[in-house]
């Protein structure tokens, strides 16, 4: 017998198998991680190149692509979201004993679940920064639930699939953060700091140089992030 997470399981595969968009958002976790393996490689040709060396932007690099795939695991399921409410499975599974709770509970979990594992794989595997296990699993919380943040995003203010569409080039305004807090040496960067991934480029930052700052970057972060799904939860909540 089949249970109802294998049952959503599958109709999530055969969601993304039909639609090529977000067949590509699939490969694209897969392509950053084997750019993130040959990124020694890159770097060592653009600097016999171009002269141009990439190495003191390597955090950088890292930190900016590490946090993609979340993106676009948040697309995929804010997608599927979408295109089982036009086909009103949504309403049918309400009827069922897995309820919308569950439902929901199950399509915010996939994406948390996948971008966290995606984060600490990156990170360990390609070695390409050394980064404390705790402070790497904290940033992996954060990771996680802005995944959950981007599903709801989509999902609480999108009607369908082309308006989903539109709001995800929206949703990666927020990685501008990223960028800012790496390069824009004034406190005017404190302007992202309602952007979640703020929280994370700083904790890369501070995580590095060993400062102490790393804690309230994880406390408050993960508090901000929790912030904002909660918000976002409302809002799709009341929008049912």
């Amino acid at each position: 017998m089949k249970t109802p997470v294998a049952v959503l399981a599958r109709g999530d595969l055969r969601l993304i198998a039909r639609d090529s968009t977000l067949v590509m958002a699939v490969f694209g976790p897969l392509a950053i991680t084997i750019l993130l393996f040959f990124l020694p490689v890159i770097e060592t040709l653009i600097h016999t190149k171009f002269g141009l060396d990439l190495v003191p932007f390597r955090l950088f690099i890292v930190s900016f692509l590490s946090l993609i795939p979340g993106m676009l695991f948040a697309m995929i399921y804010g997608f599927i979201i979408l295109d089982e409410h036009d086909e009103d499975v949504i309403d049918f599974i309400s009827i069922t004993p897995l309820r919308k709770a569950g439902y929901l509970t199950y399509k915010l979990i996939m994406p948390m679940l996948l971008s966290g594992s995606f984060f600490l794989f990156v990170i360990y595997a390609t070695s390409l920064i050394q980064l404390n296990l705790i402070h790497g699993i904290g940033i992996a919380i954060m990771v996680a639930i802005e995944a959950a943040i981007g599903t709801l995003f989509l999902v609480a203010f999108s009607e369908n699939k082309v308006e989903g569409l539109a709001f995800s080039k929206v949703l990666g305004i927020m990685y501008l953060a990223i960028p800012l807090v790496f390069f824009w040496n004034s406190s005017w960067h404190w302007i992202s700091v309602f952007l979640p991934p703020f929280w994370i480029a700083k904790a890369f930052i501070h995580s590095q140089a060993s400062s102490i700052w790393i804690w309230g970057d994880l406390f408050l972060g993960t508090a901000m992030h929790l912030g904002v799904l909660q918000y976002f939860l409302r809002v799709f909540l009341g929008r049912q």
